[in-house]
């Protein structure tokens, strides 16, 4: 019987040996679906709190693992600029502007734009900080 068919061997790896999917299946030869079907037929999940950390070009950011292995973040003024629009679709496309040119994370501080009026703001304002995220 294969490894991964085995649930506590597999609840081991995944959970208590803190293994990815990925690593899980690249031991046993299959793919990442494989290991993910037998984690959901033995009710294997693994959550993380969300983390937060500063990105290398210093935007504050939140990350998150949902269990699936991989991890989706944020930076923390794109997560504010969602607290002045109506609909998370108003952010598809458009870049989130720091006005005072600094890392100040209010939402004061904070104006949703095109790419265009982003460009235009930096040009204007000779900042050199960009925060597209």
């Amino acid at each position: 019987m294969p490894k991964y068919k085995d649930e506590q061997w597999l609840r081991e790896q995944y959970l208590e040996n803190d293994g990815t999917q990925e690593e899980i299946a690249s031991e046993c030869g299959v793919s990442d679906s494989t290991i993910h079907r037998w984690r959901d037929r033995f009710g294997i999940d693994k959550t993380h709190p969300a983390q937060f950390g500063i990105q290398t070009d210093g935007y504050e950011q939140w990350k998150c693992e949902a269990g699936t292995g991989k991890a989706d973040t944020v930076t923390v003024h794109r997560l504010l600029a969602t607290l002045k629009i109506d609909d998370l679709s108003e952010l598809d496309g458009k870049e989130v502007h720091q006005k005072s040119g600094e890392w100040h994370n209010t939402i004061g501080n904070i104006e949703v734009l095109t790419s265009e009026e982003h460009s235009q703001r930096h040009a204007r304002g000779g900042t050199s900080q960009q925060s597209s995220n």
